[in-house]
């Protein structure tokens, strides 16, 4: 049984694991956000989604917290919905598909097991990561918005999805410093050309980095491409 993440664009993945969909940092709107324009529109509509049966939520910034679609997906699919409980209380639906979750906490999802890791993003109130295990112990780190942390010294999952474009989350060059400490077996870079100022070109990882340490692949997906890892 292979884990199947497919980009939508941003920091938004439709991961597939053990059969169940788990989406995270939902972002479907292609508005403006204030002064910035969306360059690169999210690939999905949300209607087209397929049944979700979890939802991720790193922070509260619109580009990672998309209410009107988490409420849309949460009346029609009845979601669990992973995030911190200051999230949750501006969510529609059912509460006790609301599971609050602080850092270094783990809750057991579907068979799935999500453990909320501390990020770094200013100007966040609580930001989370999240590790994702399936049934046989196979690992997902999704950073959300975040700098480099002291638990990416510990964590060595097998799969890194890593923001790249910078402001007030990694850049190039602190990714590639945390891909030296975690040694995962793939990286998916993300968070990046959504925006002008955060304009990148995710080729970089694998000329600063890739060359020099060949046990860890990056894998560049374009929105709405999928990657498969076989358990």
């Amino acid at each position: 049984m292979s884990i199947s993440i497919k980009y939508l664009g941003h920091s938004s993945f439709l991961l597939t694991i053990d059969k169940k969909n788990i989406l995270t940092d939902p972002f479907f709107k292609n508005d403006s956000l204030g002064k910035m324009e969306r360059l690169v529109p999210c690939h999905h509509k949300v209607e087209d989604l397929p049944k979700i049966d979890s939802i991720l939520i790193s922070h509260e910034h619109t580009d990672s917290f998309d209410k009107d679609s988490v409420n849309y997906l949460s009346k029609k699919y009845n979601p669990k919905i992973i995030s911190h409980y200051s999230i949750l209380k501006d969510i529609e639906g059912l509460e006790h598909n609301k599971v609050s979750i602080e850092e270094y906490q783990s809750k057991d999802i579907n068979n799935i097991n999500i453990q909320a890791l501390p990020a770094h993003h200013p100007g966040a109130f609580y930001p989370l990561s999240f590790l994702i295990k399936n049934k046989k112990g196979k690992t997902v780190y999704f950073a959300g918005d975040t700098y480099m942390t002291k638990d990416h010294d510990t964590i060595k999952p097998d799969i890194a999805l890593l923001p790249i474009g910078g402001k007030r989350t990694m850049d190039l060059g602190t990714a590639i410093r945390v891909m030296k400490k975690m040694r995962p077996k793939f990286v998916i870079p993300m968070h990046y050309d959504t925006f002008e100022d955060i304009k990148r070109n995710p080729q970089e990882l694998i000329y600063r980095f890739g060359k020099n340490y060949t046990d860890v692949n990056t894998v560049i997906l374009n929105p709405g491409k999928t990657f498969k890892f076989k358990n």
